[in-house]
């Protein structure tokens, strides 16, 4: 079942759609990866499905439920959001930005209850500490333990980890895993940091001006993604020569005397031909490629192909 599905969700500001006839689902219980440049549209997506802004055209559904139904009001209570930027108070403490924003939505919180929501998230020993003195890692924790306060189901995260240090994306990805684990809770995540969105996504939708380029499981993903063998040789020129004459057809040559091979290869072939034309091997190491580079060769690979549409 999908907790989120976009059925051609436009979103034009200026004549200009920034999102463009997306179509989303979002499986529930899944950890949804959001990617894309800025600009792209994910953050347009998140505002839409949260209410801040109205679809231009399309529909989407919560839990579903159509946002065009009186009862989209009533999904939107099991689900939160930090889209932008966390609302808190910085002259108050962790607790009290709890307390005071609990009394502020309706929400009945006991001090059990809040003294669960800051040990969740790692917050219980900052004591009298004001929010405006956290580093940053804290105060997106507070956020996301105001997030929790009406225990939703769905949590949209946009750019969470952006400008965490090591440490405090590493407490915010257990975190995340925590939730989603432990409590079942389903949570779509934009992030620039495409190495730690390998570390906890289940699913992903890649997106690039406005338009949903694809949308793939982590299990296909990691199918998909390429793996290479890179050679560092001392004539670069003659090394391609080598490789075409062995009728590979899938790799690249760098002036820097990298060559990165994509087919599959025998390496002992490979040396013995190098050696047979006076290529010396300086370095090889294979690799499988990452989320990054793999969104970045599909991105590349589609606006190859809308521009040769356009010729």
């Amino acid at each position: 079942m999908n907790i989120i599905e976009t059925h051609d969700l436009v979103k034009t500001y200026a004549h200009k759609n920034a999102v463009d006839h997306v179509n989303m689902h979002i499986p529930q219980g899944s950890i949804y990866g959001f990617v894309g440049e800025n600009g792209s549209g994910k953050t347009t997506i998140m505002r839409l499905l949260t209410g801040l802004v109205e679809p231009t055209s399309g529909s989407f559904t919560l839990n579903s439920v159509s946002n065009k139904s009186s009862k989209i009001y009533e999904a939107r209570k099991q689900m939160s959001a930090i889209v932008e930027v966390a609302s808190m108070v910085p002259s108050m403490t962790a607790r009290d930005n709890i307390y005071y924003q609990s009394l502020y939505l309706g929400v009945k919180l006991t001090e059990e209850d809040i003294n669960e929501l800051l040990k969740k998230v790692h917050l219980e020993n900052v004591g009298n500490k004001k929010a405006k003195n956290f580093s940053l890692g804290m105060r997106q924790r507070l956020g996301i333990a105001l997030a929790l306060m009406n225990k939703p189901k769905l949590m949209l995260l946009d750019e969470p980890m952006n400008g965490l240090d090591p440490q405090g994306i590493a407490d915010l990805r257990d975190l995340l895993i925590e939730l989603n684990e432990k409590e079942g809770m389903t949570i779509l995540i934009s992030s620039h940091i495409l190495s730690e969105l390998e570390k906890i996504a289940s699913h992903y939708g890649f997106i690039s001006h406005g338009k949903l380029v694809e949308e793939i499981t982590s299990k296909e993903l990691q199918n998909k993604c390429r793996k290479s063998t890179t050679l560092k040789v001392d004539n670069v020129e003659e090394a391609q020569k080598v490789l075409e004459a062995m009728k590979l057809k899938d790799f690249k040559v760098y002036p820097n005397g990298d060559a990165q091979i994509f087919d599959e290869i025998d390496v002992g072939d490979l040396v013995v031909n190098f050696q047979k034309n006076k290529i010396k091997i300086l370095a090889i190491n294979s690799s499988d490629e990452g989320v990054e580079e793999y969104y970045l060769r599909l991105i590349n690979s589609v606006q190859e192909g809308s521009s040769k549409e356009g010729k």
